[in-house]
């Protein structure tokens, strides 16, 4: 017997194909929604029904919703880097609007809607007074990206009579993710940039547990309620680096990079880029987030109310990172 119908988008990115596979694990009759031309390799394996979906247009939208009388929906696409601000806000929050009015229109009566927003979207502890992130702390985003985030959540907020949850991952690694990947690459060539000369806390969460906190939160009885997601520990600033180092049994030449001095380089990087219309993984936005000293989250009610506990912790995710990267030649 199936769980119910779930509708993914955003289903060949990174954590969507993760989300795909935990899905189908637990049950569910697995949709994925993809933008017409999308890479879906990432999907080969796992074989779920795809469907093209146009975010601008609520019609097509709905019509495809009415169709297939989706239970439950995990709105998981977006984007995460672009120069354009505009862009964030056109993509991160209009997207989300259409899909609420898509669903209204199509008269579905949907368990659940699932919103994939981010940390970013309440900014660094830095702001807080008790110096961690909880469920009554004032956001305060340092990034385009952020604030575009919290807008769709603000959005969300008011509507009372969708089902929807929130779920706002930390820096979330493992298999395929690619901005990680410049850091393996770095260390595995003996050289370890570490920003500022502040301590730092941090925090990560490993893309199987956040997908399978995901699907907890999807089939739980919860709604109108937003839960950040990390693996439950803080780590230093050097702790990322040195579980890479070990796992490549590497040793590093250590460079310290003052803020400023990092900034110039984002600066100069996202300039250069901009000739060959491409975006680089440091930029302005990514240089405030690595700015940030304190990404500590309260995360009690991640067990107390879904009965989730991560299975990997950095030390271990890292690892199995780094057998994912060299098994399939990106490292």
């Amino acid at each position: 017997m199936n769980a119910g119908k779930v509708l993914v988008t955003g289903a060949n990115g990174f954590i969507g194909a993760f989300l795909v596979e935990e899905a189908q694990k637990k049950g569910l009759i697995v949709y994925a929604a993809v933008r017409k031309g999308s890479d879906v390799s990432a999907l080969h394996e796992l074989n779920p029904v795809i469907l093209e979906i146009d975010y601008n247009n609520v019609s097509s939208i709905a019509g495809m919703l009415a169709k297939h009388k989706f239970e439950y929906i995990i709105h998981n696409a977006g984007v995460t880097k672009t120069p354009d601000p505009n862009e964030y806000m056109r993509i991160n929050v209009d997207y989300v609007k259409h899909m609420i009015d898509a669903i209204r229109k199509s008269g579905i009566p949907i368990k659940k809607f699932l919103y994939v927003s981010s940390l970013a979207a309440i900014g660094p502890a830095d702001f807080q007074k008790d110096g961690i992130l909880n469920e009554t702390s004032i956001p305060h985003p340092v990034t385009h990206y952020g604030r575009s985030k919290l807008a769709a959540e603000m959005y969300l907020n008011d509507q009372k009579d969708i089902p929807f949850l929130i779920i706002r991952p930390t820096a979330v690694y493992g298999p395929r993710e690619k901005d990680l990947l410049n850091v393996f690459q770095m260390i595995n060539k003996h050289i370890e940039i570490n920003p500022g000369f502040l301590p730092q806390k941090l925090t990560f969460i490993y893309v199987k547990d956040l997908v399978d906190l995901m699907i907890k939160a999807l089939l739980s009885n919860h709604q109108h309620k937003a839960y950040y997601a990390t693996d439950g520990n803080v780590y230093t600033g050097d702790a990322l680096s040195g579980f890479i180092r070990e796992s490549l049994n590497k040793r590093t030449f250590k460079i310290k990079l003052p803020i400023l001095m990092l900034k110039a380089i984002a600066y100069c990087s996202e300039k250069i880029s901009g000739l060959w219309d491409s975006y680089p993984p440091l930029n302005i936005d990514k240089f405030h987030e690595i700015k940030a000293r304190n990404w500590n989250c309260d995360v009690h009610n991640l067990y107390t109310d879904l009965g989730f506990k991560a299975e990997y912790d950095l030390k271990r995710g890292i690892a199995a990172t780094c057998i994912w990267y060299k098994k399939n030649k990106w490292l």
